[in-house]
């Protein structure tokens, strides 16, 4: 079999240094949750010339250009909100991203928007959920959402590019929309 080399999978922990790897082709981020809770993956990012924006199901504005796209910037591409699991089954949404050239740092989100509208309170760790980073390299990344705290936004991770060397660091910090509004570079797009 040719071409995939697989590397052994990262377990991000909270206090880990950052992981360093390179992608060329695409890298996959996955949100994986096992509850019957409506989860959202959303990537929001700071470019190197301060701009801001983000990438998000398109139920959030009703416009579909906040999917993202592959091929013109931001390079990311929202796979769809479509989080059915099979019986048993995770449920799972989807991220792909073709290169981070002109992003200085992608904040991995999850969001429990149906829960904040509703004003009922949220611990993602009931909701045996993950962050898994894929690259066509062969490295492979898990962020454990294991945070007690009640919110809901869950900064999971970061990806930080420093000329096209890029790391991965956990952050584990869980927020209300309103702290997320103001420390979260794009998260404004969300909202209203």
């Amino acid at each position: 079999m040719e071409g995939v080399q697989l590397k052994r999978k990262v377990t991000l922990r909270r206090k880990e240094k950052p992981a360093e790897f390179t992608f060329t082709g695409l890298l996959k981020v996955k949100l994986l949750w096992q509850s019957s809770t409506d989860l959202d993956l959303c990537i929001f990012f700071k470019k190197k010339d301060g701009e801001v924006g983000g990438v998000f199901s398109s139920a959030f504005r009703q416009k579909k250009s906040d999917l993202g796209s592959l091929t013109e910037f931001p390079y990311m591409l929202h796979k769809g909100d479509e989080a059915e699991p099979e019986a048993g089954g995770e449920s799972v949404e989807q991220i792909n991203i073709a290169n981070l050239n002109e992003i200085d740092t992608a904040y991995i989100c999850i969001l429990n928007y149906g829960k904040a509208i509703e004003g009922e309170e949220v611990n993602f760790a009931h909701d045996s959920s993950r962050i898994e980073i894929m690259s066509d390299n062969g490295d492979y990344f898990e962020v454990v959402i294991d945070a007690e705290q009640q919110g809901h936004v869950y900064h999971v991770c970061s990806i930080k590019n420093h000329e096209g060397e890029n790391s991965v660091m956990n952050e584990g910090v869980v927020m209300d929309l309103g702290t997320a509004f103001d420390k979260i570079p794009g998260f404004s797009l969300i909202c209203e």
